[in-house]
């Protein structure tokens, strides 16, 4: 007669139900980081802000928002990490900076001042941390509220 002990049962037990666990998950974890490679493979020093507001004045009075999206190219890996990471505090310091000074209406009606808008993340983004430094900001999918 065979004989097991308690202790051997529990582990075969514990092995064969933790493989029928951990299998799928694995398979999701892997999914997840091919996704994530993917996604990050494309331009790792870019951090991107999504739906950004932003108001555009003449003459110092409010005329409309500008919704864009924010690329913001680093040196760096670190510091393209570093201001993915900390976003919300980006955006806030964006959106701070413009209710104190507003992005300028251009030359025409439904036009705006994009080196005032780089210059504005360029300062936030230096700002947040030192040994920051900021290669190129990029406006794109830009709309207006109002046309």
């Amino acid at each position: 007669m065979y004989r097991t002990s308690r202790r051997s049962t529990l582990s075969l037990f514990a092995a064969a139900a933790g493989a029928a666990v951990f299998v799928p998950l694995l398979a999701a974890d892997s999914a997840n980081a091919a996704e994530g490679k993917k996604e990050e493979a494309g331009e790792p020093l870019v951090a991107e802000l999504v739906n950004v507001v932003l108001p555009v004045t003449r003459n110092g009075a409010l005329v409309n928002y500008l919704f864009v999206t924010l690329k913001i190219r680093m040196t760096d890996l670190n510091s393209a990490t570093f201001v993915r990471e900390q976003h919300f505090l980006v955006r806030d310091g964006i959106t701070r900076a413009t209710g104190r000074n507003p992005i300028p209406e251009g030359k025409g009606p439904n036009t705006y001042d994009q080196a005032a808008i780089v210059r504005v993340v360029t300062q936030v983004v230096t700002s947040l941390k030192p040994g920051l430094r900021v290669t190129r900001v990029s406006l794109e999918q830009v709309a207006f509220m109002r046309r």
